[in-house]
Formats: C-alpha cells, structure tokens, sequence
C-alpha cells in the first residue's frame, strides 16, 4: 500500500499524465509511466549515463569505495567534460558521509545537496519512470529513490533544507555545472545514487 501511494505521489510530483501501459518495477510492483525513458524527459544527451544504461555501464565498478567530498573535489577537472564513461572516477561507485542541506526535484531527478567539512556537491537519484531494463543496480536506485521520498521529505521542484546525516553511494559523474552554490568546483557529481543510509534527521 505504501509503495502504491508513492507511485501516485511521483506521478504527481513529475507532471506525468499516466497512461493505461506501464513498465515492470523491481520486486514485481507495477511502475505506471506514460511513455519509454527518454532523453527529453529524463536528463539530456547524457541520460543514459545519469541512469547507468549506458553502452559503457558494464564498465562500472558497483562495488564502492569510501571517499569524502573534498578528496572529490581535488580530482581534477576534466576537459571536455565526458560524453563516455572515460575516467576512472566515473567507472567507479563511491560511498561517502555527508549532511543533506537541501533537496528539489531537478526535472525527472531528485538532487540532493551534500555537505561535509566546507565542502559541497551533488548527489541525484533518477526518477523510477526514468530507469529502463538496460539500467544496472535498478533494484539499488529505485530503493535509494523510495526509502528518501518515502522517510526524508516530499520533494518539489523548489529547493528545501533537511540537515539530515546519511551515508550516500553512488557512481562518478562529470557534469558541466561547476560554479553554481552548492556544487563541486570540478563538476563531480555522484549519479546515479545506488544507496541510502540514514544515519540521523530523516
């Protein structure tokens, strides 16, 4: 029943008008979106990347590897930024401690803004409608994705503070968003989130 109510809750929050198809979402529950993923609708150019289902998914390391935010961010920056997982921090998942500052639907994504020690990124979670069969650790994501809207906070398209402490996990991404408040100078970013712990405030 809960899981039920948050499928309306995210149909709602997204603007989706649903139609009578939908697609398989993990554990068996029945996912309603009104049409396949798309890179209009789900992240751009590089929504595949941002969904792990892209050609180079298999690349990816889903064991992760614990870090912290500012040793992300003495990562240098690379130019251009990828179009292909070409890195070894994107061929990687990473885990790190952090405090959620704010939260806010971005699109068909949740973004959460972590904070540790001064240091600031991003950390995104796709929308369930946006994860296709191809999309590896779907299970992981669509978990991350349930457990925060469903415990943390109903997001919006407007930005709300949390405070809450979490252990997040998730695969490297270079974004080309650098200068904005609350983002990684290099652009580095974890998407998709494969993990969620709660450790305090959600």
């Amino acid at each position: 029943m809960k899981t039920a109510r948050l499928i309306v809750f995210i149909t709602f929050t997204l603007g989706a008008s649903v139609s009578a198809a939908g697609v398989r979402a993990p554990h068996g529950h029945t996912q309603a979106v009104h049409d396949a993923p798309t890179a209009a609708r789900c992240g751009g150019p590089l929504w595949r990347m941002k969904t792990l289902s892209d050609v180079d998914r298999r690349s990816v390391r889903l064991g992760p590897r614990p870090t912290t935010i500012g040793a992300i961010q003495q990562r240098g920056t690379p130019r251009p930024t990828p179009a292909r997982r070409k890195t070894p921090y994107q061929r990687q998942t990473w885990q790190i401690g952090a405090q959620i500052t704010r939260y806010w639907i971005d699109g068909t994504a949740l973004r959460l803004q972590l904070w540790d020690h001064g240091s600031y990124m991003n950390a995104v979670i796709p929308s369930p409608a946006c994860l296709s069969l191809r999309t590896r650790a779907r299970t992981a994501i669509f978990r991350a994705w349930s457990l925060f809207m469903g415990n943390c906070g109903r997001a919006t398209h407007f930005a709300q503070p949390l405070g809450a402490i979490v252990t997040v996990t998730g695969v490297g991404f270079w974004s080309q968003h650098r200068t904005r408040h609350g983002e990684a100078s290099n652009g580095a970013e974890l998407q998709p989130v494969t993990g969620l712990r709660p450790v305090a405030g959600c």
